[in-house]
């Protein structure tokens, strides 16, 4: 015999879940295990403007907090020579996120510095005399001078592990400027207890090194376009005009450009802009970066409005490297030009496909593959010396400091 009562509440429950905002395609409730405090964390260092003579600082704190401030000093130089910088802020609500629904997050541009001078800083609230310890940063140097930097990209899984690695990478390279990454931080993009996750592991590195990013797919994912991600990170506002801001931008460092642009977006749109950049730069070496390579290694993936629009500037203006992520699997083409593979990197293009997480892609074999493997986590170095004349030192190494994949490229002093 049928309850009629028991039926009729099994009735309500379906007819409430057909109707729930979740059911409908929403958000479902989550927590971050990172959530915010009064005492400011996440914090990380980007460059919007001129790399030489300014800094950006970013940090976040409960909403509680209304004022956030940078205390900024030269490194030998005591405390009270610091100047103090006040930080605008905004809040962020990511309602789902059930037992930390809001944060506040502070942008502080520091200006009037020296070129390549180490500084240090710190950020609180005066009122409070709520301090974070001192860290450090150094500004660019004016003109060509030696530099390194780190390159890695598609953390998105396994952010315990990752966060080991760059710990490691940061103990091996205290020196390094920067560091590019090739897109998809965190998997899922508007999602903020994901980002929670990732400034938490990487802190220690975001604090100490200027973070270059570009846009990824997994950016955009879940939301109205990468929301959270332009929220997150002041970056340059010199891109493409008909491209929204901070989705594509360069900067110059020392005597390298550096040209990031977005994958998500039609490569034809910021064709203009790029070629602008590149043939409007006496810099020695060239960079591009971008998430969607032009040179795939996962199977079934191909990119040819990138190489239409975007490689044949690089063959006409020798691009020296190009960073990308995407295909979660390592690829270093040999040098290309014409979609062809060409002798030296004197003629050609080296692209690099980078995957710095736990999620793992398989790889088919190209013939522009010189070295390809996979089922492994890396981060890039890159060091360019001026020491008798131009050149950039380029090494791949996994999470245990091997180097797996080295190039050499020398240049004749301009």
């Amino acid at each position: 015999m049928i309850d009629i009562r028991r039926f009729g509440f099994i009735l309500l429950l379906l007819a409430t879940a057909l109707v729930s905002p979740f059911a409908q395609g929403e958000a479902q409730p989550r927590s971050t295990h990172f959530p915010p405090s009064d005492h400011a964390d996440d914090i990380c260092l980007t460059w919007s403007d001129n790399p030489c003579t300014t800094q950006t600082v970013q940090w976040r704190t409960a909403p509680s907090v209304t004022e956030g401030f940078v205390q900024c000093r030269k490194s030998d130089a005591p405390e009270s020579a610091a100047v103090v910088v006040a930080a605008e802020s905004v809040t962020l609500e990511d309602a789902p996120v059930t037992n930390a629904p809001v944060i506040r997050h502070f942008t502080a541009r520091i200006t009037g510095l020296t070129p390549g001078t180490a500084y240090l800083y710190r950020v609180g609230e005066k009122g409070s005399n709520m301090w974070t310890a001192w860290l450090p940063f150094t500004t660019a140097p004016q003109g060509r001078a030696p530099f390194s930097f780190v390159f890695f990209a598609d953390v998105q899984n396994g952010m315990d592990t990752w966060g080991n690695m760059i710990q490691q990478m940061r103990e091996r390279n205290p020196k390094a400027a920067f560091c590019l990454t090739g897109g998809d931080f965190v998997n899922h993009g508007n999602d903020r207890n994901d980002w929670d996750e990732l400034f938490h592991f990487g802190e220690g590195v975001f604090d100490h090194f200027d973070i270059f990013p570009t846009i990824g797919n997994h950016e955009c994912k879940d939301g109205p376009g990468p929301k959270l991600y332009l929220n997150l990170f002041a970056l340059p506002e010199n891109g493409p005009e008909n491209v929204a801001k901070e989705r594509a931008y360069s900067f110059r460092y020392g005597n390298a450009l550096f040209v990031v642009l977005d994958g998500n977006t039609p490569p034809a749109e910021q064709r203009d802009w790029l070629e602008k950049q590149l043939s409007g730069t006496d810099a020695t070496w060239k960079f591009a970066l971008f998430h969607q390579p032009a040179y795939s290694s996962d199977p079934g993936r191909d990119n040819e409005e990138v190489r239409e629009h975007w490689c044949t500037l690089f063959d006409k203006y020798h691009v020296d490297m190009v960073f990308q992520g995407h295909d979660h699997a390592y690829l270093r083409t040999y040098p290309m030009k014409a979609e062809k593979i060409v002798s030296s990197a004197a003629e050609g293009t080296y692209y690099v496909v980078a995957d710095a997480g736990t999620k793992y892609y398989k790889q088919d074999q190209h013939d522009y593959t010189a070295v390809g493997f996979t089922n492994v986590s890396t981060y890039q170095v890159i060091n360019i010396d001026t020491d008798g004349g131009d050149r950039l030192s380029y090494r791949a190494y996994d999470a245990e400091g091997t180097v797996r994949d080295k190039v050499l490229i020398d240049k004749p002093v301009k």
